[in-house]
């Protein structure tokens, strides 16, 4: 007969994992609040600040190890005990900021151990801070075998302000799924490299015009294309400019398009570039894997009348979350 792993022996390999990580303090502080008719119940949270020195999940490899390890614990003890355990503040699942939330795919809370009121509550109608559907995108990304979700959920201490987080989900079996994220921030995420790539196309094009830039930018075998990143660029109009892995989509008009789920990115291109520039999260095929991942964009004005700008994919790798 199968057996379950005994709860302590699974909280000591928790621990030596835990202890591969980032040697890490949280982030700095939180922004802005959920807005008023959405905001969940205040997180209770006795033991969630996290302490300098502790050993904590940093990055997107390790979030998505958090996981894994809390869906083998649930595979090998049951339903019933997996809950139990996520809904424990004080259990092997809390981890400082980081925690394992549970919910079945009506959008169900089913765990969630700093608001425990809010367990039984639908979470499909809440939004976050920028109107984002987080719990939607959740379950279809997990329906789908699991992936990452950038979006704003309260700090789970001091004011519970909401702040912008990375969760990694995934399912258990066909009646639920589970996820833990890392509380992040934008210069993480979009990371001096980033910002510098995307300056020097912005300087190429202004320097030489926009169809010697475009052709540039067009080119596979052109200095606009360093490992994962390469510019993409569109008019206001929503008119592809460059897209080099997907020329056939030059001169297209992508204004009213959707990403996998449900997004209008390309509005969020425009209006962000016209905005002052910034970050964009959306879901993209990635060139190199042929996988739908998360990616994260900057994107900037050229001259008020297209813009351009590049990304990252968040995988399973080193990508830094937490400073």
């Amino acid at each position: 007969m199968r057996t379950g792993i005994p709860l302590a022996i699974f909280i000591l390999g928790f621990l030596v994992i835990a202890t591969g990580c980032m040697q890490t303090s949280p982030p700095a502080g939180p922004s802005t609040p959920l807005s008023t008719h959405t905001t969940p119940e205040p997180i209770v949270s006795p033991n969630a600040t996290v302490s300098p020195g502790h050993h904590y999940p940093a990055t997107s490899l390790e979030i998505k190890t958090y996981v894994d390890n809390a869906v083998s614990f649930a595979q090998e003890n049951g339903k019933e005990a997996a809950i139990a355990a996520f809904n424990n503040a004080s259990g092997p699942f809390v981890n400082g900021d980081v925690y394992v939330y549970a919910l079945d795919y009506s959008g169900i809370a089913l765990a969630l151990p700093f608001q425990p009121g809010m367990v039984g509550t639908d979470f499909r109608p809440l939004k976050d801070a920028t109107g984002k559907p987080y719990t939607d995108i959740e379950i279809q990304l997990a329906k789908g075998g699991g992936g990452y979700i950038l979006y704003r959920y309260p700090y789970p201490a001091d004011e519970q302000q909401s702040t912008l987080k990375i969760s990694y989900v995934r399912p258990v079996d066909d009646t639920y799924w589970i996820g833990a994220g890392v509380y992040t921030r934008e210069d993480l995420l979009v990371d001096d490299e980033l910002r510098q790539f995307v300056a020097e196309a912005k300087a190429y094009a202004v320097a030489n015009g926009r169809e010697k830039a475009v052709a540039a930018f067009n080119n596979q075998t052109g200095p606009f294309i360093r490992g994962e990143l390469y510019i993409f660029a569109y008019d206001y109009n929503g008119t592809v400019l460059s897209w080099p892995y997907q020329p056939e989509q030059v001169g297209v008009n992508r204004l009213d398009v959707t990403d996998p789920v449900g997004n209008h990115h390309v509005r969020d291109f425009l209006d962000t570039a016209k905005g002052g520039g910034g970050m964009v999260d959306y879901y993209s095929v990635n060139p190199f894997t042929n996988r739908t991942d998360l990616k994260i964009s900057y994107v900037t004005d050229v001259d008020g009348t297209w813009m351009l700008g590049a990304g990252k994919y968040i995988e399973p790798g080193q990508v830094i979350l937490r400073a």
